[in-house]
């Protein structure tokens, strides 16, 4: 007889830190409803709510999916929305069984609400020290340039996660731990935002966090966008960069400079970088020795969180417990997060294995 298979260890209990993660685009369904009531807006449309699990619709291209983005975003307008959006973003992800969250605002498109880009940080500074009382889940936030909006405005917010860095807290801690890039990719290679990164991330003070290899910035580009995210960027982790599979170039750099990849499975697939989700190439990458994380991306418009991605990547892609818990470890290990909390997430996975 065969012998019994090893009952599965429960993911719930699994302690994880969530590294790619947008603000608004982790919003509960619920209040982007409420918030669209209160400002008179039209709900936007959004796949993932429309759809089962089981059958989940595909953004059209990556523009669709911006739009989305943009109106989630346009409902924010005084800081008890944003204090309510950053306490439920904790709350959700204490249900996960978070630590530690870098999470990523694009508060570009409603800073005129709050008076400055500089406000608004602070608004968000203070939002995310009243979740952390209330919840026990550390925060911390990732600045980033929006590719679309050019190298200028990429150079100002630099300076601003620089000055965001040294001047605000959230519990005693630096309320900016990084700085990244995102936006549509296409026509909007890593290279031109060379300059912001050196004046953010030149001395090592905020972590360089750009997102790459998810959209090619020109046909048959991905990969290089990915290389040039870790040689001119000088990336310590890359969102995505899945582009990077069966690229030898792009896998020497990412293996040379110990780059970790923030991997979100559904968000490649519901917006059309991979084929499926079992294509997800994931496991490919660590049986290459790069490193990675499991991250929801945007709960809200892709209908996950991380522990959904956490399921997927055992019952999808067949990720054995010791191979969900390397990625979990690395999640701390590579994080921006204060030592004792890396220490105490990697002696947490190593106890949830040893069950």
């Amino acid at each position: 007889m065969p012998s019994p298979k090893p009952k599965a260890r429960d993911l719930v209990c699994l302690p994880k830190a969530e590294l790619h993660l947008h603000l608004e685009g982790a919003m509960r369904p619920q209040t982007l409803r409420d918030l669209c009531r209160k400002y008179s807006m039209e709900m936007p449309t959004i796949p993932a709510m429309a759809a089962s699990s089981s059958s989940p619709t595909r953004f059209r291209d990556f523009s669709a999916f911006v739009d989305v983005y943009v109106a989630a975003c346009a409902c924010l307008r005084s800081k008890e929305d944003v204090r309510r959006l950053v306490l439920e973003v904790a709350q959700d992800l204490k249900l996960s069984n978070v630590f530690y969250a870098e999470i990523a605002p694009s508060f570009t498109f409603y800073s005129r609400h709050f008076g400055s880009m500089e406000d608004t940080m602070r608004a968000l500074a203070d939002a995310a020290s009243r979740a952390e009382k209330e919840t026990g889940v550390l925060l911390s936030y990732v600045v980033s340039a929006e590719r679309h909006l050019g190298t200028d405005e990429a150079l100002k917010l630099a300076h601003l996660a620089r000055k965001c860095a040294d001047q605000m807290e959230i519990n005693g801690r630096p309320a900016v731990v990084g700085f990244g890039l995102h936006g549509p990719e296409e026509s909007h290679p890593p290279g031109p935002f060379e300059e912001a990164f050196a004046v953010a991330c030149g001395d090592g003070k905020l972590a360089s966090l750009p997102h790459a290899g998810e959209i090619a910035p020109a046909p048959g580009k991905g990969a290089e966008s990915v290389v040039d995210a870790v040689r001119i960027l000088n990336a310590k982790r890359i969102a995505h960069g899945a582009l990077a599979k069966d690229d030898a170039e792009a896998l020497r750099a990412l293996k040379q400079r110990d780059v970790v990849l923030d991997v979100g499975i559904t968000s490649n697939f519901l917006l059309n970088v991979i084929e499926s989700r079992e294509n997800h190439p994931i496991k490919y990458f660590l049986d290459e020795g790069i490193k990675c994380t499991i991250n929801s991306d945007d709960p809200l418009l892709f209908g996950c969180n991380i522990l959904s991605e956490y399921q997927l990547c055992r019952d999808v892609l067949e990720m054995d417990d010791f191979t969900i818990a390397q990625c979990a470890k690395v999640s701390f290990q590579y994080s921006c997060a204060p030592e004792w909390l890396r220490n105490k997430g990697v002696e947490g996975v190593d106890k949830w294995l040893s069950t």
